[in-house]
């Protein structure tokens, strides 16, 4: 995304605000504040920690099957779709 892109985003959210940040606004001048995990009290643990936002996943779990290349196996893959 280019920065004037991103402009145009948000020229349009100005008058046009997402509807979670409305709420959120409402909540807020409501007197509601959001949770906050409680700060690190070692440098270990700071470091064990993750950073914010990151999504993970348990060990062993694979979030997107593997890739396949061969085409009668995405035919019949379709087909059994498509028969739902």
């Amino acid at each position: 995304m280019t920065l004037a892109e991103a402009g145009e985003i948000f020229h349009y959210w100005e008058a046009n605000p997402p509807p979670h940040l409305l709420l959120q606004a409402i909540a807020r001048l409501l007197g509601w504040q959001p949770s906050r995990p409680p700060p690190p009290t070692s440098i270990a643990e700071l470091a064990a920690s993750l950073p914010p936002g990151l999504a993970v996943a348990p060990a062993g779990t694979i979030a997107m099957p593997p890739a396949t290349f061969d085409l009668e196996t995405l035919r019949a893959r379709n087909l059994a779709r498509s028969k739902r």
